[in-house]
C-alpha cells in the first residue's frame, strides 16, 4: 500500500473501478433486458459485455501508449483547440453520469430505506459526501474503497448462493425468441452502461509506477461481468422475465425475498440493499472526480478547489432536474446514446489509429526516399 504519496496501488485501481462496472449495470440492466428482449436479454449482456471489454483492450492499448497526462496525450493528435472541446465533452459526459447515478440512489434510498424524506434533502446530504469524499483525496479513496470492496463482494455471494434454491430453471425459457433490433438495441445499452472504460486514462497518473494496471482493470471487467450474468439468471429464475419487465429494480426485490437461516437479522433486506448503496455511492464519486479532473485541465489548474464546489452543485441541481422532470432525463439519456457514447469511442479509437497510421506513412516516405538515393 501507499502510504501519503498522493498514488494508489494497481488493486486500489481495480476495486475503485469495479464499481464502475457493477453499480448501475445491475440495477437497470434486469428490468430494462427483461423488457426489451425477454430471456434474450442474458444474450444482451454477454454481446455488450464482449464489446465492452474490447473496448477496455483498445483503452489499456492507449494508456500504455500514454507518457504523459492525457490532455497532453490528446492535444499530440488532435491539436490543442479541437482537445479543449473533447475535454468539455468529458466533462458533460461525466456529470451527466454523476447526476443520473445520484438521482438513482436518492430514489432507492427514499424508496426502501427512508421514506417520506424530501427528495431535494436526500439529493442534497449525498452530494455532500460526494463532496467532501473527494477533497480528501483520491488516495484516501483507494484505501477506502480497497477495505468496502469485501463487504460488497462477500454479501453479494452469500445473497446469490441463498437465491440459488429457489430457481426455477423453466424461467429460463423460451431463448432466441428476441428480434434483432432488440437485440441489438439491448447489447448497444449494456455496451453504453461501461463507458467509465474511456475515463481510465485520467487515473494513470495517479497509479504507483509498477502496477500492473491492465491485470487490474481486466479483473475487475470480468468479475462485474460475471456476476451480472449470474444476477440476471437468478432473477430470470425466480421471478420470470414477464415479471422482471415490470419491477423498478428488480436486484433490490431480490434482496427482500431471500432469507438469511436463523433469523439472526431483521432488517437483512436493508443490510443486502447496502451493497448498491455502496457501489453506487463509488459510482457517483467516481464520475464527479472525471468532471473535476476535465475542468482542471481546461482552465490548466492544478487543484480542484473551487472546480469541486462547483461540480457538486451543478451535478445536485441536474439530479433534481431529473427527478423532476422524467422527460428531460429521457432527452439527456438520448443525447448520452446517440451522441455521447460514439464520440468516446471514436476519440478513442481514432488515438490509437492515428499513431500507427502516422509511422506507416513516415515508413513510406522513408523508404520512397531510400529509392530515390539509390536511383
Amino acid at each position: 500500500m501507499n502510504i501519503e504519496n498522493d498514488r494508489i496501488s494497481g488493486r486500489q485501481l481495480g476495486r475503485m473501478v469495479f464499481y464502475d462496472f457493477f453499480g448501475l449495470t445491475t440495477l437497470v440492466l434486469p428490468g430494462y433486458l427483461a423488457r426489451r428482449a425477454g430471456m434474450d436479454g442474458f444474450f444482451c449482456l454477454v454481446l455488450g459485455f464482449f464489446a465492452g471489454y474490447l473496448f477496455l483492450l483498445a483503452v489499456l492499448a492507449q494508456m500504455k501508449r500514454m507518457r504523459t497526462d492525457f490532455p497532453t496525450y490528446l492535444s499530440q493528435r488532435f491539436g490543442k483547440v479541437l482537445t479543449a472541446v473533447l475535454l468539455l465533452c468529458y466533462l458533460l459526459t461525466a456529470l451527466f453520469g454523476a447526476a443520473y447515478g445520484l438521482r438513482m440512489l436518492a430514489d432507492v434510498i427514499r424508496k426502501y430505506l427512508i421514506r417520506d424524506t424530501s427528495m431535494w434533502l436526500i439529493l442534497g446530504v449525498l452530494t455532500v459526501l460526494a463532496v467532501y469524499g473527494l477533497s480528501a483525496g483520491l488516495e484516501c479513496r483507494g484505501r477506502l474503497y480497497e477495505v468496502v470492496f469485501w463487504f460488497v463482494a462477500l454479501p453479494l455471494l452469500i445473497l446469490f448462493f441463498l437465491s440459488m434454491f429457489n430457481v426455477e430453471p423453466e424461467g429460463w425459457l423460451p431463448v432466441f425468441a428476441a428480434e434483432g433490433g432488440a437485440l441489438a438495441e439491448g447489447s448497444y445499452v449494456v455496451f453504453a452502461l461501461l463507458m467509465s472504460v474511456a475515463f481510465l486514462p485520467m487515473l494513470s497518473e495517479d497509479v504507483a509506477k509498477g502496477a500492473d494496471v491492465p491485470h487490474v482493470l481486466k479483473v475487475s471487467f470480468v468479475f462485474s461481468m460475471c456476476l451480472n450474468l449470474a444476477l440476471f439468471l437468478l432473477l430470470a429464475g425466480i421471478f420470470r422475465t414477464p415479471t422482471m419487465a415490470v419491477m423498478e429494480e428488480p436486484a433490490l426485490t431480490l434482496t427482500a425475498m431471500v432469507k438469511v437461516p436463523g433469523g439472526f437479522f431483521e432488517r437483512q433486506d436493508a443490510l443486502l440493499c447496502g451493497i448498491w448503496f455502496v457501489s453506487v455511492f463509488a459510482f457517483v464519486e467516481n464520475a464527479l472526480y472525471y468532471g473535476v479532473y476535465c475542468t482542471r485541465k481546461i482552465c490548466k489548474r492544478k487543484e480542484a478547489g473551487f472546480f469541486l464546489f462547483g461540480a457538486g452543485l451543478l451535478v445536485y441541481v441536474l439530479a433534481l432536474a431529473m427527478h423532476g422532470s422524467p422527460a428531460f432525463l429521457d432527452a439527456l439519456a438520448r443525447w448520452y446514446l446517440r451522441a455521447a457514447v460514439p464520440l468516446l469511442v471514436t476519440v478513442t479509437l481514432l488515438a490509437c489509429i492515428l499513431p500507427a497510421w502516422c509511422g506507416r506513412e513516415k515508413g513510406i516516405a522513408k523508404t520512397a526516399g531510400g529509392e530515390e538515393g539509390a536511383a
